[in-house]
Order: C-alpha cells, then structure tokens, then sequence
C-alpha cells in the first residue's frame, strides 16, 4: 500500500516549491525567484546534500562531484532514461538526459552533435565524458563489429587517462591536456568509429612537480607493473628517478598502479597496437626516465656526459650511438647565411638541453599514440552520418603563481566563454522565432574584448610574445612586458605595475580582467615556454636512432633538409591559438550541449560541500549569467501538450478527461488558477510563464490535489491485492513456468493449469498463444535470415498439404500428402538451361517484373491431354509458361491475379491445377521433372505466397482425396490419374 505513497513523494519532488524565505532545491535554476550567485550555491548545496549531484539550467546539466559511488547509473537507470525527456517529472537531472537529447537529435534528425564539458580539475569532467561514452554504447544498437567498436571507444580511456593524467593537489586523476572525441554513427545510429583529438599536453610536468603531486601516471605504472624492467635498465623504485621525486609523492591511495598498468597493456592491444609497437612505446619512457638521470661536468668550452653508464643505457633503448646522443645534449647546430655552424653547450644550456629533450620526446609520443589510436577507430567519411563529439577541457585556474601554462588555459575558457553565450543566445532565439515570441533583449558581458586583447593581431598579448620570441638577439620576459604595458596601457582588461601605477603589483607580473575574475600572471618563463626550441642536434640524435619509431617521432632530424628550410618553427602559443580556432569551427558546426563540473571542496572527500569554493567556480562558469540568459524574460517554457499532462488534475473541467484540445485545455487550467493574462504567452506549440511564483502555484494545486488522487489509488491497490490473494491461478503459472528460460524445450511439455477462473477465461488464452510465439521465437532466433526465410516456405508447403493448417483459405482433409522437408528450397532450378539468365530477364522485363521467387522445367497437359514442356518462371506478378526456347505467347501467360485456387492430390504424384477466373483456361502442370527432387511443394507454397504478395487473397489450396477436375475447353485425365 506505499508504492501511490511513494509515487507521490517523488513526483512532488520533482519540481521542488518556494513556499517561505529560504531557497528551495529547484530541479532547474531558471525558477529561482531571485537569481543572485548565493541562491544558486544555496540550491547546488541542498541537491549535493541530497546526493541529486545534477542540476538543470534549462538544457544544461550543472554537475557536482559526489567524490563517493551513486546507484545513478546502472543499467536500470539508463532503461528509465532511454527514449526519456528533460520535461518529464519523474525523472531527476541526470547528464544521460542530456546524452539520451543528443543521441536522439543525431539518429532522427541526422545533425552532428557535440558535448562541452568544464570545469576546474577535480571536478568530476573524466568521470563525465566516461559516463557519456558509457550510455551511448548502452543504448546504441549491438551485435558483431559494433559491439567491437563499442569497446574500443571504451577501451581509450585507460591509455588516455595514463599517458594524459597526474595526481595533483586538487585531484588524484586530474587530464594534464584538453581531449575531444567524434564518436562516429552510421545511418543505423550504431557507433562505427572516433577520433580523438588533444590540446596543450602539459609537458612540463614531465621533469617536475609541485608538492604532493605526481608525473604523468604511466611512468609509476610502467614501474610497478612491467615484468621486463631489466631490459628497459630500470628499477621498480619511483623514488630513485629525478622526473618521478619531484612532488615528494609516488603512490596515491586507493590506486593500484600495477593493476592499471595491465589495463592499459590489455587496452594497447585491443586498440590494434602489437607487441613490438608497445616495447617501443615502453622504451621511450623508460628514454625519459634515464634522460632526468644524466649528470653533465664541464669541458673546455663546453660540457659533457659524465654518467657514461646512463648514457650507454639510454643509447641501448633508443638503438643509438653513444657518442652521437652525447653530442646531440651537448652542442648546438644553427643555419648561419645558409651554412651550418655548430658550437658547443655549457653546463647550463646542457641541461636545459636534456629537459627540452624529455618534454619533447613524451609530449610526440602522446600525439604519435593518439594519432594510430585514430587510425584504428576512425572510419572513411562515407560511412559516417553524424557524430557525437565529447570536449573534456580544462576549466579556468587561478593559483598562487600563474605562468603560461594558465594563460592559455585560460584563454581557452574565454573562448569557449564566448562560443557558450553566442550558442545559447542563438538557442534562445531561434526557439523565440520559431514558437512566434518577440524576442526580449537581454543584457551580459560580452567577452569578446578580453579574447581580442589576447588574440588580435598586431598588439594582441600573443602577437607581441611571438614577436619577442622570435627577434634576433637575446630575448627576455621583462621586455617583452614592457612591449606589452605600451600597447595595452589604456584597455580597460589590462593592468601591470607601470600601466596601473600600482606599487603593490611586483614587477615581473600582469594582470587580466577575465569574465571569472582578475588573475595575476608572473611573466618568468613565458618567452621561453613559447619558443619552445629543441635543439637540431637533438632532433638529428633522435632520428638516426634505430629505433622507426623515433624516425616518426622526429622527421625535422633529417639533416639534409635543415638547409633547404626557411620557416621558422611555430611558436606554442600560436599553435595552441590555431588549435583553438579549429576547435571553436568544430563546435560551431555541431548542435552543443553543457555540462558544467563543479567540485564541492578541496579534500575530495564526500558529503562535504565548500560554499566559498563552490561560489568561485559558480563565478568563473558564468552559472548566473547563464540562468539570465536562459530565462530570456520567461523562467518557464514547456511543450503545452507536456503543461496539460502535468497540471489536469488541478481543473475538474480537464480531469479526468479532457475532450477539446491541447491549447484549450491549457488556458482552461490557467484560467481557473486565476493566473493573469499578462503573465503566461502561447507560442506555437509551448506556453510560457514569466515568474517562478505562477510556476510554484501551479505546482502548490497539484500538490494538494494529489492526496485524495493517492487515496483512489490506495483503494485501487488494495483492491487488487485482495484479487491476487483469492486467485491460484497466477501462483501455479508461476510455479510451472518459473524455469522455463533454462528448459531445452522451453516449456512446450509443461501441463498449464486445468482450472482456469472464469475471470482469466480469455487471459489464459492470450498467455497460450503468446507462449506459443515466444517458443517459436527461442527456436528460430539462432536461425539466419536465409534460413528463416528457408524454414518460413517450408512450413507453409507443410501447412498447404497438412491438415493441421487452421487456415481457412488452405483447406485439407485428414490425410496428409507425402513432403520431403529435408529437400532444399533453391528457388531457381533452371540456371542450366542455355542463355537462361538473359533470356528470363527478357521475359520479366517484357511485362515490368523484376524479380523471380521460382523458375524450373515442367510439363504441362495440353488440351489433348499429352504433355509439353515447359519452363515456369514466376514472378511477383505472373506466372510464366515459356517453352524450352523462353518464348512466351500472351496464352502462356498466367497473372496471379486471375488464380481462384490451387488443387492438389493427397496422392503422393507431383501434379498440381490452377484454376483460373476466365472458363476453359485452367492450368495442369506436373513438376516431377527431376527423378531426385519433388519441387511441387515448393512451387505451391511460392506460388501461395505470391498471390498475396500481389493482392490476391481470395486464392485457395484445396487437397483432394480423388480425381482432380479441371477445365481447359477440352476433356483430359485429371491429374492424379
């Protein structure tokens, strides 16, 4: 008796009320009463203390990382949410609501769709895109191949994760790098492909970490899990690595390094990566490691190696000459009026040298192992309709110490800022136009002025850093500001030391107003960072190496070519800025869909909620500017067809049944509320609401109306109960039944029950029968198409000669006629015959047929009674009656249409008559033809198929104990004679 009770409970909850001063957990923040950042913390603090981790903004999901599992995505939360909508109460937020919209959207309407999902590290952005891609395979149709790229798609996460992810102080699997996948869609909606492309790898990472954070996770992995570390000259000691020390920090809690590692080299191999590809992938990490191990001593001008067993170590990975990486490390070659001059490195510049070489070598081989990822996954155009992209970016950052790493993150965010605004705004008002609204103005920062003061050309902040960067003569950070304070001094989004006048800014730092807030840039390392340079010496080390994996890892290494080339390599910041500008055309090509990752507190613990922390990041996402935006003057918008579902049983004129129509309805409801005219608009298909406090009584008289509905439904449950217990009918179906899915008969000998209440007469019935079907299904469903279809003319061959054929237009005595069912149904039997295909195809094409169901050598009793042979050829239409030459005459012609019935014998010959509608034309035909085959059973059943095929279902197959009488103007011996 608690399930209405229940129901109700969560239906009442669905759309949460405003009925005093506090703020409410409303299921969708644009029916805040008052949109202010606290009331937006406030609702996000009271879902996350309910564990409803997910909140709505209209279409966008506003998630909050739990830090703890929920039993919010097992498979039956994704059968409730498949085919679901955002509208439907009984539904809580969930991103596979959003999923399911996108999918839908790309499998009925063929657009390309895309999932932009941010927020700061720690957030939950992974585990999102993970949970994205795990509903996609869910619901997608499976079987063979698809199910093989299913889990391929999956399986990039493991390699994704340990090759791009690092424990940092805000996140024990924080992505170091920007990630976008295309998972690709056939015009079948089944998942046939992906790309995945990758933005700004933080490379740095690679030779040191701050405190309490780790390297990238394969390196522990490699360690902690490779059975072969001998022949990679390592040690399973993370600590005694100088890249892996850095952060005071080798293990996280809860992981299992060496369990992951197997997972990735389980996910390698799947991915189409063989044995050898992955020892040179573990090569060239085992490469970085020994590279943060070489010590350098001075020599004369220059420098050398003074570990001469780490370098023999580090030249038997690479397959290289000892003395060809040290020269490499320690001098640099440069193009001087087009000749090469090489000079030697210093102690300092050696070192730098070796960094730039360990950076440079993981951050090529993370792009060269998501680029054979791509070749495994992606699929020719062709074949692809639509896809689903994922963008899992980083969020905005703000730390003690900003460098250029967080410049172009967050100039990344200002992008993807400005793309948000423009999409929604475009959402906005193309749903105004389409549903006839006037379009309201709405206010917000435009954004596009900070990412011009970025980005444009000539004075833009990365414009003058390249051109620092790449000027003759010594280069410098501080001067590069200086350019910057003279070209930026009077933008409002600008300040420094100089421009600002402010003796409290340092002297190596600037400042941007960003739409999250001001952050503070220190300016060290932002010259060199940009500039990027690995040394052609090094590049030629790498590429005379053995090893083609380094070859493709470092083309630029080919001496012969440093001559002939005259463009100077890019600079990181401009690439970072065209990848961008790629990646903005992607997602300005695709229907979007946001999903906004919030992280609760700075301890990544559960049940934990940080409200200043979570204010921050309510800043930085633009979360209110996006509830303005969305509200558009209406915080309420819903299908009027949805309105009238909801809200009917406030209005005894609309409940229980409402006979006039949808619109009708819907103001019959409003009207009888009492709610103002001026406060509610139709548009074309929805009704829109301006203020929360008409949504909240709408939902305040649904409630109340609710208890006595509950109480009908409680008299209505007990009832049934009452039912159920007098009935033991039900209880000994189930008892027979209960193992019938493991029977090998599948219950086809179990006894049903003999005494059948009155009541269950017809449902007893109807379970029969649909046992019946679902029997038949079992047994055929292993079956192939072919051989369905096969088994399909076989039965109604045995149906046609059978009496136990309930068929009314297929009338049989007792005795059966003897058929072979073991015979083949081939169909065609007259492929022999000389000039058969052409001369058939003729044939068809004389009469507009294209397709023949059965064609093979008969003889056919003339008006004489002998007998002629014949080749029968029938067809969707007609049935062909040619002579051995295929020459067809209009009388040898029969149209399926004109066939009354068809007779046979129970006698086991092989004739059959046709009779026909036009007197003195019926047909007598004799297909024993071939002394090892008996094909009439075949030839009546395509025959009978066939002319309800063509619309005739007045044809009958009559089976006859006796003479078969026929009429060709002629007297003749009947058939079975």
């Amino acid at each position: 008796t608690a399930l209405p009770i229940c129901l109700s409970q969560r239906l009442s909850r669905a759309f949460s009320l405003r009925r005093g001063p506090d703020v409410l957990p409303v299921r969708d923040l644009i029916l805040l009463d008052a949109i202010s950042e606290d009331n937006v913390v406030t609702v996000l603090k009271k879902r996350f203390q309910d564990d409803q981790i997910y909140t709505y903004i209209g279409s966008v999901v506003v998630s909050v990382n739990p830090y703890k599992n929920l039993s919010v995505y097992d498979d039956n939360q994704i059968v409730r949410y498949r085919g679901g909508n955002y509208w439907d109460p009984s539904l809580e937020p969930h991103v596979f609501s959003l999923t399911d919209a996108a999918y839908s959207d790309l499998r009925f309407r063929g657009r390309n769709q895309c999932v932009i999902i941010s927020g700061e590290s720690g957030s939950g952005k992974t585990e999102a895109s993970k949970i994205i891609m795990r509903y996609v395979a869910a619901v997608s149709p499976g079987g063979g191949k698809v199910d093989e790229v299913k889990t391929k798609l999956l399986k990039t996460n493991p390699v994704l994760e340990a090759f791009g992810n690092a424990k940092t102080v805000r996140n024990d699997n924080s992505s170091r790098f920007g990630k976008y996948m295309d998972i690709q869609f056939d015009y079948h909606g089944n998942p046939v492909g992906g790309k995945v492309t990758t933005y700004l790898l933080e490379k740095a990472r690679v030779i040191c970490q701050n405190a309490d954070e780790r390297c990238f996770h394969i390196f522990y992995q490699l360690l902690a899990g490779c059975a072969s570390l001998g022949s990679l000259c390592l040690q399973n000691d993370p600590m005694q690595y100088a890249y892996l020390k850095g952060g005071n920090c080798v293990r996280v809690k809860g992981t299992n390094d060496a369990t992951h590692f197997k997972e990735v080299q389980n996910s390698l191999k799947y991915l189409g990566f063989g044995d050898s590809e992955q020892d040179a992938v573990f090569r060239v990490l085992a490469t970085v490691l020994l590279l943060g191990q070489l010590q350098f001593q001075a020599e004369g001008e220059g420098s050398s190696v003074s570990t001469i067993k780490g370098l023999a170590d580090v030249a038997k990975l690479l397959d290289g000459e000892p003395k060809a990486i040290q020269n490499g490390l320690t001098r640099q070659t440069v193009v001087v009026e087009g000749k090469l001059v090489s000079s030697p490195l210093q102690l300092e510049k050696a070192s730098y040298a070796r960094h730039s070489l360990a950076k440079t070598l993981y951050e090529r081989l993370f792009i060269w192992l998501c680029g054979r990822i791509n070749e495994n996954l992606c699929v020719p155009g062709d074949d692809v309709k639509a896809v689903i992209g994922v963008l899992d970016i980083y969020g905005f950052e703000i730390f003690s110490v900003n460098g250029f790493e967080q410049f172009c993150i967050n100039y990344c965010n200002e992008k993807l800022q400005q793309l948000f605004i423009e999409l929604t705004l475009r959402t906005e008002q193309q749903e105004y136009q389409d549903e006839g609204i006037t379009w309201v103005e709405i206010k917000y920062f435009n954004n596009r002025i900070i990412c011009d003061l970025i980005d444009k050309k000539p004075s833009g902040i990365m414009a003058l850093l390249d051109e620092e960067c790449i000027r003759p003569g010594e280069k410098s950070d501080l001067t590069w500001l200086s350019k910057l304070d003279r070209a930026t001094q009077s933008h409002d989004h600008y300040k420094s030391r100089e421009v600002a006048k402010d003796r409290s800014l340092p002297q190596n730092v600037f400042v941007l107003k960003h739409y999250a807030g001001d952050v503070r840039y220190t300016v060290e390392g932002f010259v060199d960072k940009n500039t990027d340079t690995l040394f052609k010496d090094l590049s030629q080390a790498m590429y005379e190496c053995n090893n083609p994996l380094l070859k493709a890892l470092f083309p630029e290494g080919n001496k012969d070519t440093w001559l002939g080339a005259s463009k100077r390599p890019v600079t990181a910041g401009a690439a970072f800025k065209k990848s961008m500008g790629s990646m903005i055309e992607e997602l300005n090509a695709k229907m979007p869909s946001y999903i906004r990752c919030v992280k609760p507190n700075e301890k990544k613990r559960a049940n934990v909620f940080d409200s200043k922390l979570v204010l921050n990041q309510v800043k930085y996402l633009g979360l209110v500017e996006n509830v303005r935006v969305r509200r558009a003057g209406f915080c309420y918008r819903v299908p009027q067809d949805k309105f009238l579902e909801r809200f009917k049983l406030i209005c005894p004129h609309t409940y229980p049944v409402w006979s006039g129509s949808v619109k009708e309805g819907v103001n019959e409801i409003l009207l009888y509320i009492g709610i103002l005219s001026d406060e509610y608009q139709f548009g074309r298909t929805k009704v829109f609401i301006k203020s929360p406090q008409t949504v909240f009584r709408l939902e305040s008289a649904r409630d109340d109306k609710i208890a006595s509905i509950v109480m009908k439904l409680q008299r209505a449950w007990r009832a049934f109960c009452i039912r159920r217990q007098r009935g033991s009918y039900v209880d000994e179906l189930l008892r027979v039944f209960a193992n019938v899915k493991s029977d090998p008969q599948f219950g086809r000998q179990f006894k049903w029950p003999r005494d059948v209440p009155r009541q269950l007469t017809v449902a007893d019935k109807n379970l029969k029968k649909v046992h019946a079907n679902w029997w038949a299904h079992k047994k055929l469903s292993p079956l192939s198409a072919e051989r369905r279809d096969a088994l399909r003319l076989k039965v109604y061959a045995w149906r046609c000669y059978s009496s136990d054929f309930r068929d009314p237009d297929v009338q049989a005595d007792v005795v059966k006629k003897p058929l072979d069912l073991a015979q083949q149904f081939r169909g065609v039997y007259a492929s022999h015959l000389a000039g058969y295909e052409q001369k058939s195809r003729t044939v068809c094409a004389q009469y507009a047929d294209s397709h023949i169901r059965f064609a093979s050598e008969a003889r056919k009793v003339n008006r004489a009674g002998k007998l002629d042979r014949r080749v029968l050829i029938l067809t969707e239409n007609h049935l062909f009656k040619a002579d051995t030459k295929f020459k067809v005459t209009p009388k040898r012609v029969i149209r399926l249409h004109s066939i009354r019935s068809i007779l046979l014998n129970k006698t086991p010959d092989t004739f059959v008559v046709l009779k026909l509608d036009e007197p003195g034309t019926d047909a007598v035909l004799d297909l024993g033809v071939a002394a090892a085959e008996n094909r009439l059973g075949e030839f009546v059943s395509r025959l009978f198929l066939a002319c309800r095929r063509a619309g005739n279902n007045a044809v009958k197959v009559n089976l006859f104990d006796g003479v078969l009488e026929y009429n060709n103007s002629q007297k003749a011996p009947s058939a079975g004679a």
